[in-house]
């Protein structure tokens, strides 16, 4: 191939690059995601850091790994295998907006009820 690569024997029209691209948008579907195949309405997100608001409660920031989570649900913390505590998601924030539903993928910050800044830890697991 060289270092001239864009010199092909047989150059593709940029217009019917993007004519093909148009007509097959899903041609390239990347790799499967591991979030896909779990169960519908599962969640899970490792927690990332966690602070505390004076008057509001106890938020733990992270990526959503897998499944939903809304306002009012409630999740299982555990550590290490271990569940410790049910608790209450009473907000969801996502940069600096607060919305209602977090999916997998979302990198959110959720308040919970009932929780003491100490009694959780970076690397504990919410699940439901």
């Amino acid at each position: 191939m060289g270092w001239k690569f864009w010199k092909r024997s047989n150059p593709m029209d940029p217009q019917e690059m993007l004519a093909r691209g148009h007509a097959e948008p899903n041609s390239f579907p990347g790799p499967p995601r591991p979030q896909d195949g779990l169960p519908v309405g599962s969640f899970g997100m490792t927690v990332e850091d966690v602070f505390s608001i004076t008057g509001r409660g106890t938020v733990v920031t992270g990526r959503v790994q897998a499944g939903t989570v809304t306002v009012g649900e409630q999740v299982l913390l555990s550590r290490a295998g271990q569940p410790l505590l049910q608790v209450e998601v009473t907000g969801v924030e996502m940069f600096r907006k607060t919305v209602q539903t977090a999916a997998a993928g979302d990198n959110v910050g959720l308040l919970l009820r009932g929780l003491a800044k100490d009694q959780v830890a970076r690397g504990d697991v919410l699940s439901k």
